[in-house]
């Protein structure tokens, strides 16, 4: 049986919301100069730092043109630390993996975005942002997912281990 708790992290933390911030994240990342895909393994950042509430305002308050290294940097520069949240990125992205994965299945069977499977990477098939009915949260948290593919699209992807502090 699911406790309270369980059923309404699940309520929140679902495939439906995850698939939508996935493929907002490979769009955000599609907007880099070279049009290169995203790499898998990214997409297993995403959820667990959209989801984690401390990360995901920061997200939102940083400015796109910030940049990755710029957003990291701004939790050693808080008055109270916060790096110890950039450390936990790794082990949340262990538990959120099926989650992510399940994710995935529903923005690929949904038409959302395509994995090229010799290249080991994932696109998206349309980038037009949804408009109709959608929460304000829910458009913030799809912003923030974007801004992240945006920010991860101008490193390599070992730049963003070092910067995240995260092993793919």
């Amino acid at each position: 049986m699911m406790s309270v708790l369980k059923k309404e992290i699940r309520m929140v933390q679902n495939p439906a919301l995850g698939s939508m911030l996935l493929w907002r994240f490979t769009c955000g990342y599609d907007e880099n100069p070279t049009k290169e895909p995203v790499p898998f393994p990214l997409l297993f950042i995403v959820l667990p730092m959209i989801f984690q509430e401390d990360i995901y305002g920061l997200i939102k308050a940083t400015q796109k043109g910030t940049g990755l290294r710029g957003f990291a940097d701004k939790f050693s520069q808080s008055k109270v630390s916060k790096h110890d949240i950039l450390l936990n990125i790794h082990d949340r992205a262990m538990d959120l993996r099926s989650l992510t994965l399940e994710s995935l299945r529903l923005s690929l069977s949904s038409k959302l975005m395509v994995i090229d499977v010799k290249d080991g990477t994932v696109f998206p098939i349309s980038t037009t942002p949804p408009k109709l009915n959608i929460p304000v949260s829910i458009k913030d948290m799809l912003r923030a997912s974007e801004k992240l593919g945006h920010w991860c699209a101008q490193l390599s992807i070992h730049e963003i281990s070092i910067i995240l502090k995260v092993v793919f």
